[in-house]
């Protein structure tokens, strides 16, 4: 029997681009050890029993996976899951080309019936920078 796999789930987490792929950043990470999950219904209820806090529906859920880049560099990819075929792939994948790292996930949750829902925090923000000498210019 095949050992546990160690899975860390991102609840609302903020993705950040740099240079060596995405990152995660979340104020509650939730570390657990698992078995191979095949079908997107078993990942939620899985997902939704160790995430607590009375959240009721996972809105996404996005996997950060290693690649190798034809210049042997290594860079995290940011993978939606939206089926058990995406379920499958994402598991098998992982329990045959890295099963000794933790499989990180992006899951935007809500529900929560001890307030109103969670707003679940934008995957990416952008933010035009418009430099400071280009809005004098304009305003004259």
């Amino acid at each position: 029997m095949d050992q546990p796999l160690v899975i860390r789930l991102h609840p609302n987490a903020v993705v950040h681009e740099r240079q060596d792929g995405v990152w995660f950043q979340s104020d509650s990470p939730v570390v657990f050890q698992h078995s191979d999950m095949s079908t997107m219904s078993e990942l939620v209820e899985v997902f939704l029993h160790h995430l607590g806090g009375g959240f009721t529906e996972i809105r996404k859920v996005g996997y950060r996976f290693l690649r190798r880049q034809p210049d042997d560099r290594f860079v995290h990819l940011l993978v939606w899951l939206f089926n058990d075929k995406h379920v499958c792939v994402t598991f098998g994948c992982h329990r045959r080309l890295m099963p000794q790292h933790v499989m990180d996930f992006l899951v935007e949750v809500g529900g929560s019936p001890c307030g109103p829902p969670v707003a679940a925090t934008p995957v990416r923000i952008a933010e035009p920078s418009v430099p400071e000498t280009a809005m004098d210019s304009e305003s004259e």
